[in-house]
Protein backbone atom coordinates (compact mmCIF):
# COMPACT_ATOMS: atom_id res chain seq x y z
CA UNK A 1 0.00 0.00 0.00
CA UNK A 2 1.29 3.46 -0.91
CA UNK A 3 2.32 5.59 2.04
CA UNK A 4 0.06 8.59 2.65
CA UNK A 5 1.75 11.99 2.43
CA UNK A 6 1.00 14.56 5.14
CA UNK A 7 1.90 18.19 4.42
CA UNK A 8 2.44 20.15 7.65
CA UNK A 9 2.46 23.95 7.36
CA UNK A 10 3.61 25.69 10.54
CA UNK A 11 4.39 29.33 11.38
CA UNK A 12 7.77 28.02 12.54
CA UNK A 13 9.53 24.70 13.10
CA UNK A 14 11.57 26.16 15.95
CA UNK A 15 11.63 24.72 19.42
CA UNK A 16 8.27 24.70 21.15
CA UNK A 17 5.51 22.48 22.45
CA UNK A 18 3.65 22.24 19.15
CA UNK A 19 6.81 21.22 17.31
CA UNK A 20 7.79 18.75 20.05
CA UNK A 21 4.43 17.00 19.69
CA UNK A 22 4.80 16.79 15.91
CA UNK A 23 8.30 15.39 16.31
CA UNK A 24 6.90 12.67 18.59
CA UNK A 25 4.12 11.77 16.15
CA UNK A 26 6.58 11.51 13.25
CA UNK A 27 9.35 9.70 15.16
CA UNK A 28 7.10 7.17 16.90
CA UNK A 29 4.18 6.92 14.48
CA UNK A 30 3.30 4.52 11.69
CA UNK A 31 5.69 4.28 8.74
CA UNK A 32 2.66 4.30 6.43
CA UNK A 33 2.63 8.09 6.79
CA UNK A 34 5.18 10.28 5.01
CA UNK A 35 5.71 13.81 6.27
CA UNK A 36 6.70 17.07 4.63
CA UNK A 37 7.20 20.07 6.92
CA UNK A 38 6.88 23.63 5.64
CA UNK A 39 7.95 26.47 7.94
CA UNK A 40 6.73 30.00 7.23
CA UNK A 41 9.72 31.38 9.13
CA UNK A 42 13.26 30.30 8.47
CA UNK A 43 13.62 28.36 11.71
CA UNK A 44 14.04 24.59 11.62
CA UNK A 45 15.78 24.14 14.98
CA UNK A 46 13.31 21.40 16.02
CA UNK A 47 14.58 19.34 13.08
CA UNK A 48 17.53 18.21 15.20
CA UNK A 49 15.11 16.14 17.33
CA UNK A 50 13.96 14.03 14.37
CA UNK A 51 15.77 10.95 13.06
CA UNK A 52 17.54 11.47 9.74
CA UNK A 53 15.20 11.03 6.81
CA UNK A 54 12.05 11.08 8.92
CA UNK A 55 10.60 14.08 7.05
CA UNK A 56 11.20 16.48 4.18
CA UNK A 57 11.60 20.19 4.89
CA UNK A 58 10.91 23.39 2.98
CA UNK A 59 11.00 27.09 3.85
CA UNK A 60 8.15 29.19 2.47
CA UNK A 61 8.37 32.96 2.96
CA UNK A 62 5.00 34.63 3.50
CA UNK A 63 4.74 38.19 2.28
CA UNK A 64 3.59 40.36 5.17
CA UNK A 65 0.33 42.23 4.58
CA UNK A 66 -2.25 43.98 6.71
CA UNK A 67 -4.80 41.27 5.93
CA UNK A 68 -5.18 38.31 3.62
CA UNK A 69 -2.72 38.49 0.71
CA UNK A 70 -3.98 37.26 -2.67
CA UNK A 71 -0.37 36.63 -3.65
CA UNK A 72 0.20 34.47 -0.56
CA UNK A 73 -2.95 32.48 -1.29
CA UNK A 74 -1.89 31.80 -4.87
CA UNK A 75 1.64 30.78 -3.88
CA UNK A 76 0.40 28.53 -1.05
CA UNK A 77 -2.11 26.83 -3.35
CA UNK A 78 0.69 26.21 -5.84
CA UNK A 79 2.89 24.77 -3.08
CA UNK A 80 0.12 22.36 -2.12
CA UNK A 81 -0.52 21.19 -5.66
CA UNK A 82 3.20 20.63 -6.24
CA UNK A 83 3.48 18.65 -2.98
CA UNK A 84 0.43 16.50 -3.88
CA UNK A 85 -0.39 15.64 -0.26
CA UNK A 86 -3.05 13.20 0.78
CA UNK A 87 -3.71 15.28 3.91
CA UNK A 88 -2.98 18.90 4.83
CA UNK A 89 -2.21 19.87 8.44
CA UNK A 90 -1.97 23.55 9.41
CA UNK A 91 -0.95 24.98 12.77
CA UNK A 92 -2.23 28.00 14.70
CA UNK A 93 -3.47 31.29 13.32
CA UNK A 94 -0.04 31.98 11.83
CA UNK A 95 -0.84 29.39 9.15
CA UNK A 96 -4.48 30.39 8.60
CA UNK A 97 -3.73 31.67 5.08
CA UNK A 98 -2.66 28.15 4.13
CA UNK A 99 -5.98 26.82 5.44
CA UNK A 100 -7.82 29.47 3.42
CA UNK A 101 -5.80 28.76 0.27
CA UNK A 102 -6.76 25.09 0.57
CA UNK A 103 -10.46 25.81 1.10
CA UNK A 104 -10.59 28.13 -1.91
CA UNK A 105 -8.33 26.00 -4.07
CA UNK A 106 -7.15 22.39 -3.84
CA UNK A 107 -9.56 21.35 -1.03
CA UNK A 108 -7.34 18.56 0.30
CA UNK A 109 -8.54 16.76 3.44
CA UNK A 110 -7.57 19.13 6.22
CA UNK A 111 -6.77 19.10 9.94
CA UNK A 112 -6.03 22.40 11.68
CA UNK A 113 -4.20 22.43 15.03
CA UNK A 114 -4.75 25.23 17.53
CA UNK A 115 -2.41 25.22 20.53
CA UNK A 116 -3.05 28.67 21.96
CA UNK A 117 -2.34 32.32 21.44
CA UNK A 118 0.54 34.75 21.13
CA UNK A 119 1.15 37.69 23.41
CA UNK A 120 -1.71 39.75 21.94
CA UNK A 121 -4.55 37.34 22.82
CA UNK A 122 -5.82 35.08 25.57
CA UNK A 123 -8.86 32.80 25.90
CA UNK A 124 -10.77 35.69 27.49
CA UNK A 125 -9.44 38.38 25.11
CA UNK A 126 -9.59 37.31 21.47
CA UNK A 127 -9.59 39.56 18.41
CA UNK A 128 -12.98 39.66 16.72
CA UNK A 129 -11.59 39.41 13.19
CA UNK A 130 -9.60 36.30 14.09
CA UNK A 131 -12.66 34.62 15.60
CA UNK A 132 -14.61 35.33 12.42
CA UNK A 133 -11.73 34.10 10.26
CA UNK A 134 -11.57 30.80 12.14
CA UNK A 135 -15.35 30.40 11.92
CA UNK A 136 -15.36 30.73 8.14
CA UNK A 137 -12.05 29.19 7.11
CA UNK A 138 -12.21 26.14 9.41
CA UNK A 139 -15.93 25.37 9.08
CA UNK A 140 -15.32 22.24 6.97
CA UNK A 141 -12.07 21.13 8.62
CA UNK A 142 -11.21 19.04 11.62
CA UNK A 143 -9.78 21.22 14.40
CA UNK A 144 -7.57 19.67 17.09
CA UNK A 145 -7.04 21.34 20.47
CA UNK A 146 -5.02 20.12 23.48
CA UNK A 147 -7.09 21.65 26.29
CA UNK A 148 -10.68 21.92 27.48
CA UNK A 149 -10.34 25.71 27.53
CA UNK A 150 -9.53 25.78 23.80
CA UNK A 151 -12.22 23.23 23.06
CA UNK A 152 -14.77 25.58 24.61
CA UNK A 153 -13.37 28.54 22.64
CA UNK A 154 -13.56 26.61 19.37
CA UNK A 155 -17.21 25.62 19.80
CA UNK A 156 -18.47 28.88 21.32
CA UNK A 157 -16.32 31.88 20.38
CA UNK A 158 -15.41 30.47 16.94
CA UNK A 159 -18.74 28.77 16.32
CA UNK A 160 -17.29 25.50 15.01
CA UNK A 161 -19.29 22.26 15.03
CA UNK A 162 -18.68 20.11 18.08
CA UNK A 163 -18.15 16.96 16.02
CA UNK A 164 -15.35 18.67 14.05
CA UNK A 165 -13.48 19.88 17.15
CA UNK A 166 -11.34 17.13 18.64
CA UNK A 167 -9.78 17.33 22.08
CA UNK A 168 -6.54 15.32 22.12
CA UNK A 169 -4.43 15.79 25.23
CA UNK A 170 -0.70 16.06 24.72
CA UNK A 171 1.57 13.24 25.78
CA UNK A 172 5.23 12.83 26.62
CA UNK A 173 7.79 10.04 26.63
CA UNK A 174 7.48 8.87 30.23
CA UNK A 175 10.57 6.70 29.85
CA UNK A 176 12.54 9.86 29.14
CA UNK A 177 11.12 11.99 31.95
CA UNK A 178 11.13 10.36 35.35
CA UNK A 179 11.83 11.33 38.96
CA UNK A 180 15.39 11.40 40.24
CA UNK A 181 16.87 12.57 43.52
CA UNK A 182 18.95 15.71 43.03
CA UNK A 183 22.34 15.36 44.67
CA UNK A 184 22.66 18.51 46.79
CA UNK A 185 24.42 19.41 49.99
CA UNK A 186 22.90 20.99 53.08
CA UNK A 187 24.13 24.45 52.13
CA UNK A 188 23.35 24.26 48.40
CA UNK A 189 20.69 26.66 47.09
CA UNK A 190 17.18 25.48 46.29
CA UNK A 191 16.86 25.49 42.48
CA UNK A 192 13.66 26.96 41.08
CA UNK A 193 13.61 25.82 37.45
CA UNK A 194 11.75 27.08 34.40
CA UNK A 195 11.68 25.90 30.81
CA UNK A 196 10.30 27.54 27.66
CA UNK A 197 10.82 29.82 24.70
CA UNK A 198 11.77 33.34 25.76
CA UNK A 199 8.77 34.99 24.12
CA UNK A 200 6.62 37.84 25.48
CA UNK A 201 3.61 35.63 26.32
CA UNK A 202 5.79 33.42 28.55
CA UNK A 203 6.43 36.50 30.73
CA UNK A 204 9.61 35.29 32.41
CA UNK A 205 10.08 38.88 33.61
CA UNK A 206 7.12 38.21 35.94
CA UNK A 207 8.80 35.05 37.19
CA UNK A 208 12.02 36.93 37.96
CA UNK A 209 10.08 39.54 39.95
CA UNK A 210 8.01 36.91 41.78
CA UNK A 211 11.15 34.95 42.61
CA UNK A 212 12.82 38.06 44.05
CA UNK A 213 9.67 38.92 46.01
CA UNK A 214 9.64 35.41 47.47
CA UNK A 215 12.54 36.59 49.62
CA UNK A 216 14.40 33.29 49.71
CA UNK A 217 18.05 34.23 49.99
CA UNK A 218 19.27 30.63 49.59
CA UNK A 219 17.49 29.94 46.34
CA UNK A 220 18.44 30.20 42.68
CA UNK A 221 16.26 30.69 39.60
CA UNK A 222 17.44 28.83 36.47
CA UNK A 223 15.59 29.45 33.19
CA UNK A 224 16.21 27.20 30.18
CA UNK A 225 15.22 28.53 26.78
CA UNK A 226 16.03 31.06 24.10
CA UNK A 227 14.12 33.61 22.09
CA UNK A 228 13.49 37.29 21.41
CA UNK A 229 13.12 38.25 25.08
CA UNK A 230 16.59 37.05 26.04
CA UNK A 231 18.30 40.47 25.95
CA UNK A 232 15.63 42.07 28.14
CA UNK A 233 15.78 39.19 30.63
CA UNK A 234 19.57 39.41 30.73
CA UNK A 235 19.25 43.07 31.70
CA UNK A 236 16.79 42.17 34.45
CA UNK A 237 19.12 39.46 35.77
CA UNK A 238 22.26 41.60 35.58
CA UNK A 239 24.04 42.19 38.87
CA UNK A 240 22.45 39.23 40.63
CA UNK A 241 25.41 36.91 40.24
CA UNK A 242 24.46 33.24 40.38
CA UNK A 243 21.03 33.98 41.85
CA UNK A 244 19.30 34.22 38.45
CA UNK A 245 20.72 32.20 35.54
CA UNK A 246 19.61 32.17 31.92
CA UNK A 247 20.92 28.77 30.87
CA UNK A 248 19.97 28.92 27.18
CA UNK A 249 18.21 26.27 25.12
CA UNK A 250 18.83 22.60 25.83
CA UNK A 251 18.49 19.43 23.77
CA UNK A 252 18.26 17.39 26.99
CA UNK A 253 15.39 18.84 29.04
CA UNK A 254 15.10 15.55 30.92
CA UNK A 255 18.55 16.17 32.42
CA UNK A 256 17.71 19.79 33.26
CA UNK A 257 14.58 18.83 35.22
CA UNK A 258 16.68 16.54 37.40
CA UNK A 259 18.70 19.57 38.54
CA UNK A 260 15.57 21.41 39.73
CA UNK A 261 14.00 21.30 43.18
CA UNK A 262 10.70 22.71 41.91
CA UNK A 263 9.26 24.02 38.65
CA UNK A 264 7.74 27.44 38.00
CA UNK A 265 5.69 28.93 35.19
CA UNK A 266 4.59 32.55 34.77
CA UNK A 267 2.94 32.78 31.33
CA UNK A 268 0.12 35.11 30.37
CA UNK A 269 -1.43 32.40 28.21
CA UNK A 270 -1.04 28.61 28.07
CA UNK A 271 -3.28 25.65 27.34
CA UNK A 272 -1.75 22.31 28.36
CA UNK A 273 1.99 23.04 28.43
CA UNK A 274 4.38 20.18 27.78
CA UNK A 275 6.85 21.72 30.22
CA UNK A 276 4.38 21.20 33.09
CA UNK A 277 3.83 17.57 32.02
CA UNK A 278 7.57 16.97 31.82
CA UNK A 279 8.18 18.60 35.20
CA UNK A 280 5.42 16.54 36.79
CA UNK A 281 6.79 13.32 35.29
CA UNK A 282 10.19 14.34 36.67
CA UNK A 283 8.73 14.42 40.18
CA UNK A 284 8.61 18.18 40.71
CA UNK A 285 6.19 20.41 42.58
CA UNK A 286 4.67 23.13 40.37
CA UNK A 287 4.09 26.84 41.03
CA UNK A 288 2.11 28.41 38.17
CA UNK A 289 -0.78 30.71 37.28
CA UNK A 290 -4.27 29.30 36.83
CA UNK A 291 -4.47 29.49 33.04
CA UNK A 292 -5.57 26.95 30.44
CA UNK A 293 -5.87 23.46 31.93
CA UNK A 294 -2.94 23.73 34.35
CA UNK A 295 -5.05 23.41 37.52
CA UNK A 296 -6.63 20.21 36.19
CA UNK A 297 -3.29 18.85 35.03
CA UNK A 298 -1.48 18.90 38.38
CA UNK A 299 -2.27 16.62 41.30
CA UNK A 300 -4.98 17.56 43.77
CA UNK A 301 -2.32 18.20 46.40
CA UNK A 302 -0.51 20.71 44.15
CA UNK A 303 -3.54 22.83 43.22
CA UNK A 304 -3.09 25.15 46.19
CA UNK A 305 0.08 26.42 44.47
CA UNK A 306 -1.67 27.21 41.18
CA UNK A 307 -2.42 30.88 41.76
CA UNK A 308 -4.84 33.32 40.08
CA UNK A 309 -3.71 34.53 36.68
CA UNK A 310 -1.68 37.74 36.91
CA UNK A 311 -1.42 37.54 40.72
CA UNK A 312 2.24 38.42 41.30
CA UNK A 313 1.92 38.30 45.09
CA UNK A 314 0.22 34.90 44.95
CA UNK A 315 2.94 33.42 42.75
CA UNK A 316 5.65 34.85 45.01
CA UNK A 317 3.91 33.36 48.06
CA UNK A 318 3.64 29.94 46.39
CA UNK A 319 7.33 30.04 45.51
CA UNK A 320 8.28 31.07 49.07
CA UNK A 321 6.34 28.19 50.63
CA UNK A 322 7.74 25.59 48.25
CA UNK A 323 11.30 26.88 48.53
CA UNK A 324 11.11 26.76 52.31
CA UNK A 325 9.65 23.26 52.75
CA UNK A 326 11.58 20.34 51.22
CA UNK A 327 9.13 17.78 52.62
CA UNK A 328 6.23 19.55 50.92
CA UNK A 329 8.14 19.60 47.64
CA UNK A 330 8.77 15.86 47.86
CA UNK A 331 5.10 15.07 48.61
CA UNK A 332 3.78 17.22 45.78
CA UNK A 333 6.43 15.92 43.39
CA UNK A 334 5.52 12.31 44.09
CA UNK A 335 1.82 13.03 43.59
CA UNK A 336 2.54 14.86 40.34
CA UNK A 337 4.70 12.00 39.04
CA UNK A 338 1.91 9.51 39.71
CA UNK A 339 -0.63 11.72 37.94
CA UNK A 340 1.69 12.18 34.95
CA UNK A 341 2.06 8.41 34.58
CA UNK A 342 -1.74 8.12 34.65
CA UNK A 343 -2.57 10.88 32.15
CA UNK A 344 0.32 11.85 29.90
CA UNK A 345 1.60 8.72 28.17
CA UNK A 346 2.85 9.28 24.63
CA UNK A 347 1.41 6.21 22.89
CA UNK A 348 -2.32 6.94 23.41
CA UNK A 349 -1.79 10.48 22.11
CA UNK A 350 -0.11 9.24 18.93
CA UNK A 351 -2.85 6.62 18.41
CA UNK A 352 -5.54 9.32 18.60
CA UNK A 353 -3.78 11.61 16.13
CA UNK A 354 -3.25 8.77 13.68
CA UNK A 355 -6.88 7.67 14.02
CA UNK A 356 -7.89 11.21 13.07
CA UNK A 357 -5.50 11.13 10.09
CA UNK A 358 -7.29 7.98 8.93
CA UNK A 359 -10.72 9.55 9.49
CA UNK A 360 -9.85 12.72 7.57
CA UNK A 361 -8.38 10.71 4.72
CA UNK A 362 -11.47 8.51 4.51
CA UNK A 363 -13.74 11.55 4.48
CA UNK A 364 -11.96 12.92 1.43
CA UNK A 365 -11.66 16.44 0.06
CA UNK A 366 -13.36 19.42 1.62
Amino acid sequence: MRAKTLLHILPSFGRGGQQTRLVSIIAHGRPSFRHKIVSLRDDFSARASLPDGAAEFEFFSLRMAGGVSVDNLARLARLMRESTPDLLCTYNFGAIEAALANRLGPKYPHIHYEDGFGGDETIERQKARRKLARRFILAKSYVVVPSRALQSAATTAWGLRQDKVRLIFNGIDLARFHPGARQSGENDPVIVGAMGALRPEKNFARLITAFENAGACRARLVIYGDGPERSDLERRAAGRGERIILAGATDRPEAAYLTFDLFALSSDTEQAPLSVMEAMASGLAIAAPDIGDIRDMVSQENREYITPAGDMAGLASALARLIGDPGLRRRLGAANAARARELFALEPMIDKHEALFDEALARGRL
